[in-house]
Parts: C-alpha cells; sequence; structure tokens
C-alpha cells in the first residue's frame, strides 16, 4: 500500500528530478514515522490525501519556491547591473565637465598649436564603456526575468 501510493506520488510530480527524489525520501520517512508511532499505512494515506493531489500540492509549493529564488537572484544583479551603471556614467560625466580642451596646455584658455602625442589609455571612454556594458546587462536580467514570468503564467 506505501509502496504503490509513493508510486502514484512520484508518477504525478512533474518537478525536476533532484526535487522528486527529495519528496520521495521525505515521503518514505513520513510512513515510517507515522508507523513507528502506531499509525497504520491506510490512516497516513487518508491523512495525505490522493496521490494526485499530494503531487499537486507539492510540486505547486516547489516552483513557488524555485520561481521567487531565481527571480530574486535576477532582481539582485539587475539592481547591481544599475548601480554600476549610474556610478559609471556619474564618474564619466564628472571627468568630462573637468577635461580641459583637447590642444590647450594647462588651465589656459587659449588654443595652442602645440601637440602631444601619446597612446596612452583613455580612462574616460573605458568608463564609458563599463557603464554601457552594465546597462545591458541589467536590460539582459529584465527581459529574462519577463520572459519567465510569462512563461510560468
Amino acid at each position: 500500500m506505501k509502496e504503490e501510493y509513493i508510486k502514484q506520488v512520484s508518477k504525478n510530480l512533474h518537478i525536476s528530478n533532484k526535487a522528486k527524489n527529495e519528496i520521495i525520501r521525505d515521503l518514505g520517512e513520513i510512513f515510517d514515522s507515522a508507523l513507528e508511532n502506531g499509525e497504520t499505512e491506510q490512516q497516513v494515506i487518508d491523512r495525505l490525501g490522493a496521490p494526485k493531489e499530494f503531487a499537486e500540492s507539492v510540486s505547486g509549493q516547489d516552483e513557488k519556491k524555485d520561481y521567487s529564488a531565481s527571480n530574486l537572484r535576477r532582481i539582485v544583479s539587475m539592481a547591481i547591473g544599475i548601480c554600476i551603471a549610474v556610478i559609471a556614467f556619474v564618474v564619466y560625466g564628472i571627468i568630462q565637465s573637468e577635461t580641459v580642451p583637447q590642444n590647450a596646455i594647462g588651465q589656459a584658455n587659449a588654443m595652442t598649436n602645440i601637440q602631444v602625442e601619446g597612446y596612452g589609455i583613455d580612462i574616460p571612454f573605458i568608463i564609458l564603456i563599463i557603464g554601457i556594458i552594465a546597462i545591458v546587462f541589467a536590460v539582459f536580467q529584465l527581459i529574462r526575468t519577463f520572459v519567465k514570468i510569462r512563461r510560468q503564467s
């Protein structure tokens, strides 16, 4: 009776194999514990309900847990991406507002014909690229979250 009940529950569980194995193990423990405390297998089955109903209730709880955890991870990563982007754009704006005109030397107000050439790293450009990448990442996470919500609805 116990084995048949567990087999029927397993057949009606539509979740990942890992979660299914955990539920089946827990169900076996429920039966074992109840039998040790004087209950019969039939009393345990009556308490748990029909195998299909039990499986649906457990599957629903498992899906909600997975759904909320994955959405929380996406929301956190989206928020981090947006924060990085905002910081990068603010730093870029500050650097650009304090930049001296390209042909000026020091804080001179007039233009000169002296040219300084070099292959240095353009820090403001790198900061701008980091901001753009962070925004793209945040938008990607937002799209993934909406797609997942639509699939589960």
